[in-house]
């Protein structure tokens, strides 16, 4: 299982690495690498913003249809946007929908379980065939994922967790400067990524 990046790194409104003609792009990817494209969308954008990041993301996704890959959209709200209401998440996938955005994935932080059940709704009613969703952890410390992986415990979508720097970002920091050795750096990579695996497993047993 591999996600690839599309998307220019910080992009706001969203950018690809290969401009606009991302279709040309994908015909020459592998089939079983999957579209991994993170956007910083907000359903509460001001217009013009939104609709630009809409049409990029339509574009991508009728790209994706005719290359044949899946899609996985990862979808974060600015942390300095105005609006802060508990569904923006919610709001965001229905949106998406409403504009006939269907990828294989979604990939979203941590969200309460209301909003979990009401996502479970939504992504039965609207896409039964979703492959589901897979939580981000925007470096967030383990414990904190933990607690999310519990919210997310009697989801049916939610399907497992993609994190990066909450396991490896401290090791790696320590061993460039020189304070642990290659062996460490290895342990205490291993040493945190099982305890998250733990962790989702005693969510859902």
């Amino acid at each position: 299982w591999l996600a690839r990046p599309v998307e220019v790194q910080g992009s706001r409104p969203l950018a690809f690495e290969h401009g606009r003609s991302i279709g040309s792009n994908l015909i020459n990817w592998p089939q079983e690498q999957i579209i991994k494209c993170l956007v910083q969308y907000h359903p509460d954008d001001e217009p013009m913003l939104r609709l630009e990041q809409e049409a990029q993301i339509k574009a991508l996704y009728d790209a994706s249809k005719v290359s044949g890959h899946e899609l996985l959209l990862e979808i974060i709200p600015p942390k300095d946007h105005p609006s802060t209401h508990p569904d923006v998440m919610l709001r965001a996938l229905k949106r998406l929908y409403n504009l006939g955005i269907y990828p294989a994935w979604w990939k979203i932080e941590a969200q309460s379980t209301e909003v979990w059940q009401q996502l479970d709704e939504l992504i039965q009613q609207r896409d039964p065939y979703c492959r589901g969703v897979v939580l981000l952890g925007l470096n967030a410390p383990v414990e904190e994922l933990a607690a999310g992986f519990a919210q997310a415990r009697n989801s049916r979508v939610c399907k497992g967790f993609a994190v990066g720097r909450t396991i490896f970002r401290e090791p790696s920091r320590a061993w460039m400067a020189g304070e642990i050795d290659d062996a460490t750096l290895v342990s205490q990579v291993q040493s945190t990524f099982s305890g998250l695996i733990e962790s989702w497993r005693e969510s859902r047993a």
